[in-house]
């Protein structure tokens, strides 16, 4: 009885972790779909080394453009003379994600660039700040010219030589977008540019990904998104893609979400990964 009660226990606990007991010894329990359960053997050298099979090498790299291959603190200056604080720049980046994730669960789509104007203009008034319309529009199209992190060009050309696929998926517009690609000088790295306004929802709601999966003909598994927010890589891989995270400064994973296979500080760590 008491072995039978402590066998138990360990497939209760075992469970837990994403693993079922199948004739060959446990294995790993994927995510319920369409209410179906599989089990996967796992060999004795994965239960060794406690790693399953690695996934196979993606067939498309799917980048976010802004803080993880743009660089958002050229913006500084400008919040420095609009609000005398250059950290509201920080403050304001994030009420633009809160607010496209508002307009897309209440099913009222808007630009990325419109909601950003709006959150500026919130953030004035909630600062009692007068910002000047010039003030707005070294802001607006500020996001439009950033430079990109000195880690990007290399390594996105290290990847397009290796062969990859590439291309981004960005909550910006797609004349924002060709703008900030062409002034970054990373147009010709990319095969095109996914829009989110196909499907009117910003991510990191999952039809994005779905949208953009079915977009490229491509399953989601043989798909890697790289992106620099936590919010990003959990919609990913919730989505079912393989994701990367790039650790800038100040960002950091959702202890939540599903890990991602790659966690770097920069994109030359993403790279030498992938490479490898």
């Amino acid at each position: 009885m008491e072995s039978n009660i402590t066998r138990r226990k360990f497939v209760l606990a075992a469970s837990s972790l994403g693993y079922a007991m199948t004739a060959d010894g446990f294995g790993v329990l994927p995510k319920a779909s369409h209410g179906t359960l599989k089990t996967f053997p796992l060999s004795d050298a994965a239960l060794q080394s406690g790693n399953a099979t690695a996934p196979a090498r993606p067939k498309v790299l799917v980048f976010d453009v802004n803080q993880t291959m743009l660089d958002l603190n050229a913006l500084r200056p400008h919040f420095v003379r609009a609000f005398g604080d250059g950290k509201v720049l920080d403050e304001w980046f994030a009420l633009l994600l809160h607010y496209s994730l508002v307009v897309t669960v209440a099913d009222a789509y808007a630009d990325f660039g419109t909601v950003g104007r709006a959150v500026l203009e919130m953030l004035a008034n909630n600062k009692g700040v007068k910002v000047s319309a010039d003030d707005t529009t070294r802001i607006l199209q500020g996001v439009l010219t950033l430079p990109p992190h000195p880690d990007v060009p290399e390594s996105l050309k290290q990847l397009k030589s290796a062969g990859f696929r590439m291309v981004t998926l960005t909550n910006s517009s797609p004349s924002a977008v060709k703008a900030q690609l062409q002034n970054a000088g990373l147009t010709d790295y990319f095969e095109e540019s996914i829009s989110v306004e196909t499907v009117h929802r910003f991510k990191p709601d999952i039809q994005v990904y779905r949208s953009a999966a079915a977009h490229l003909g491509v399953p989601a598994d043989e798909l890697l998104l790289i992106a620099a927010h936590a919010w990003d890589v959990f919609g990913a891989t919730k989505a079912g893609w393989q994701a990367a995270f790039v650790a800038r400064p100040g960002i950091s994973l959702l202890p939540l979400g599903p890990k991602p296979g790659i966690v770097a500080p920069d994109m030359r760590a993403v790279a030498a990964a992938l490479l490898k």
